[in-house]
């Protein structure tokens, strides 16, 4: 019996509103899941507060907050503060999973999340592309392979740029690949017009 492979990333799959009638997604990117490391560390850290709080400062410098009247109202305003702990790891996550890049055959979109209610998208065509530039800094990035890409166009907005994402170097070829096609397609279409 033949065994079935499943790819999980087929172009059929990816689709996007406002996607030309030939286009084909070739690549989507998403910031590599290490840039959520600090913002871990920091809601870790707000989590323990409150317990720390309550075990190592109360029993000293407020005796208060362990008396029964005071000890359920400061219950309900830790309850209250993990509350906003949770709405603040949902921001978190949904500026990550969010922001994503999209390769086509014939462009490049950027879609920023902000917030809740603010989504910036950029586009930029493949033939416009002059110099794209990949670079990874740090000891965290080099060792687990990610960093930004620099893509320059001729136009005003200079700087089309792709940060944290995974694998930079293979995103740059990918692209410069894509841009040669693109080029190569657009200097055909001029030649058969000429002709």
């Amino acid at each position: 019996m033949k065994k079935k492979s499943i790819n999980l990333f087929k172009e059929e799959k990816h689709k996007f509103p406002g996607q030309h009638h030939n286009e084909k997604v070739v690549l989507v990117v998403r910031k590599h899941i290490l840039v959520l490391l600090p913002y871990a560390i920091q809601i870790t850290a707000l989590c323990i507060l409150p317990i720390v709080f309550y075990t190592l400062i109360a029993p000293f410098v407020f005796p208060i907050f362990l008396e029964p009247p005071y000890n359920r109202a400061f219950l309900l305003f830790t309850i209250i503060y993990y509350g906003f702990l949770w709405i603040m790891v949902f921001i978190v996550w949904v500026d990550y999973y969010l922001d994503i890049w999209i390769v086509t055959n014939q462009r490049l979109l950027n879609i920023e999340q902000i917030g809740f209610f603010n989504r910036v998208v950029s586009e930029l065509d493949l033939k416009r592309i002059q110099d794209i530039t990949s670079s990874v800094h740090g000891l965290i990035p080099s060792i687990f392979g990610f960093g930004n890409v620099q893509i320059q166009t001729a136009a005003e907005e200079n700087k089309f740029e792709l940060k944290s994402v995974p694998h930079p170097v293979s995103v740059r070829r990918k692209i410069i690949k894509l841009n040669t096609q693109a080029k190569e397609k657009d200097r055909l279409v001029f030649r058969d017009r000429d002709e």
